[in-house]
């Protein structure tokens, strides 16, 4: 974790025991940011690199290696990363895709976001890559993806300029968007990445914690430094399987393996407002498709489904009062992001 960003914390508690609590019992906090977060910019000068080495091993795949034994090979017909080793072991079990969709919640449903998304088939879209691009220049090793992400029917879908810049510490992903067409949502649920890991057991974060917690329902969760959390830990488990597991205003997020040193998976958000993270066994459409509990234990898997999100849709209130209010809504606007993965 960078330091940079700091926060001021006030505490209220009882001073004296009471015939509800101890003394000590704390009744209410407060944060006052101190210092800004870093910027891209800031962040990537903190972290010197220089191009890395590559070789086009066969005419779909490109081999780029980085210091410390990383490698990653990427595939320059489908456009996407397919592997990524450190340490001789693969770290990636379903390469990382551009998804809008979350599981639905029990305040979704009832609503007019959890409807329109479906009713949309935001929950099926592709990505249908048109053309990729790739040179090599002094900052690294930089790859463009134009590429369309659409549903299997109807007339919308949202044009993306993926760029991929690998150097021989890291890989920055910019990702670039912009919806169009006829009956597409007003709102998206997500935007962001989605990835599957493997032999990854813990998490540590700079962000608000320790539980749980969205874009309007978080100020119950403190910012701060969480280290080494138990992915099994960050799942909520909820009566009715759905959304779960979200942590926002999340700075940089590093996910360690059973490999010891080296193995592992560092995100970093810069001084985006409202970034997140999950890390369960468990992917959409096993929240969106299973009813019980019970279900959902049986499609438990050993891999660690990771979303890594720039920008979220709030849960509302839907299932017992108002919807998502409109300051917590995903309008479905262009967009453009980034992010920087080690």
């Amino acid at each position: 974790m960078l330091p940079s960003e700091s926060f001021l914390e006030i505490r209220f508690t009882l001073k004296e025991d009471t015939n509800w609590a101890k003394a000590g019992h704390e009744v209410a906090f407060g944060e006052i940011q101190l210092a800004n977060p870093l910027d891209f910019r800031m962040l990537k000068s903190l972290k010197p690199s220089t191009a890395p080495k590559y070789n086009q091993i066969t005419p779909q795949i490109l081999e780029i290696t980085g210091s410390d034994k990383v490698i990653w090979r990427f595939n320059i017909v489908h456009g996407g990363l397919i592997s990524w080793k450190k340490a001789g072991k693969e770290l990636i079990h379903t390469p990382p895709t551009l998804d809008f969709y979350r599981a639905l919640t029990d305040n979704d449903r009832p609503t007019r976001f959890g409807q329109s998304w479906i009713n949309s088939r935001l929950h099926q879209t592709k990505c249908h890559v048109r053309n990729v691009d790739w040179e090599s220049t002094e900052a690294g090793v930089v790859i463009k993806v134009a590429a369309r992400i659409a549903p299997p029917v109807l007339a919308w879908s949202i044009n993306t300029l993926f760029t991929y810049t690998f150097t021989d510490k890291h890989v920055s992903i910019r990702v670039s968007g912009k919806p169009e067409g006829l009956v597409m949502p007003n709102t998206f649920a997500r935007i962001g990445l989605t990835l599957s890991l493997n032999d990854i057991i813990k998490a540590s974060w700079f962000g608000r914690g320790p539980g749980e917690s969205y874009r309007d329902k978080k100020l119950s969760q403190r910012f701060g430094n969480y280290y080494d959390a138990p992915v099994e830990d960050l799942f909520t488990d909820y009566e009715y399987p759905q959304e779960t597991g979200n942590r926002t205003d999340v700075r940089s997020v590093e996910f360690n393996g059973e490999h010891g040193s080296g193995y592992g998976l560092k995100a970093y958000f810069g001084d985006l407002e409202g970034a997140s993270f999950s890390a369960l066994h468990y992917t959409t459409e096993d929240l969106d498709e299973c009813e019980h509990p019970y279900e959902l234990y049986k499609r438990k898997r050993k891999e660690t489904i990771v979303r890594l999100d720039w920008a979220h849709h709030g849960i509302g209130t839907g299932s017992c009062g108002p919807a998502t209010l409109p300051q917590y809504e995903l309008k479905a606007e262009p967009f453009e992001y980034e992010i920087l993965l080690e």
